[in-house]
């Protein structure tokens, strides 16, 4: 079904935000990424206040968090269809709409 130029315009605004949360969300990601390395390499984080039996399951959990949180951010706005890996997407695989 066509969108009107309004409704375009709004989808592409609505994706627009989303595309901005989710690279936002890879900072944090990629520190947590770098933390478990880290917790791996067997760094000592007592200093910093964060137990080694506690940092492992907090690792995880926040992992899982981003993760839940993108593939319910990372939607098309007209079809509601999960969008895959790619940020610089076009148009929506499923529907077609034009998101950029």
């Amino acid at each position: 079904m066509p969108h009107t130029d309004e409704e375009l315009a709004e989808i592409q605004r609505q994706f627009a935000a989303r595309r901005r949360r989710q690279i936002i969300l890879m900072v944090p990601v990629v520190l947590l990424i770098v933390f478990g390395f880290a917790l791996r390499a067997g760094v000592d984080f007592d200093r910093f206040g964060i137990h080694r039996a506690w940092a492992g399951p907090v690792f995880l959990i926040l992992i899982l968090a981003a993760v839940a949180y993108s593939f319910v951010n990372w939607r098309c706005p007209a079809c509601n269809v999960y969008l895959g890996r790619a940020l610089s997407l076009r148009f929506c695989p499923r529907c077609g709409t034009e998101l950029k």
